[in-house]
């Protein structure tokens, strides 16, 4: 009967001989061994890199789309403006003998005074208002 290692030599695979762990390897065999773990590492930093390029660019592309959704609101809202005024006037005119409208307009720092009379404007959120000024620096459209 004939060895399993002398068969698979005839089928004309080679392997190459076994040796011991004590002795070091010859050069050749180290710099290929060196040459697949380098290839293998690029190429998995290729790929990881490609990954976070695609998500990074998927992020900035969903966040220009909300930038463009909320300047598109902040526009309307500004063409809007005298409609939501009067809105928030007669509201404000309706609630002057309703407590719990009147903690709704508190909670959101609308401060509604009783005037008296119904044709006053009612003053409007208690924070300072953008200057009207062209020379201070606007950071509500970047």
């Amino acid at each position: 009967m004939s060895n399993p290692d002398e068969n698979q030599g005839q089928a004309g695979e080679t392997r190459p001989p076994q040796r011991p762990a004590d002795q070091p390897m010859d050069v050749p065999t180290a710099i290929g061994q060196l040459r697949s773990l380098v290839c293998g590492l690029g190429v998995g930093l290729a790929v990881v890199s490609l990954a976070l390029s695609a998500f990074v660019l998927k992020q900035n592309r969903n966040l220009a789309g909300t930038i463009r959704a909320r300047q598109a609101q902040i526009v309307q809202l500004r063409s809007n403006r005298q409609q939501i005024t009067y809105v928030l006037n007669e509201l404000a005119k309706y609630s002057m003998g309703k407590p719990e409208l009147t903690a709704l307009f508190a909670k959101h720092g609308v401060r509604v005074e009783n005037t008296g009379s119904a044709t006053e404007p009612i003053p409007g959120p208690t924070t300072p208002a953008a200057p009207s000024a062209p020379s201070a620096p606007s950071t509500e459209s970047h």
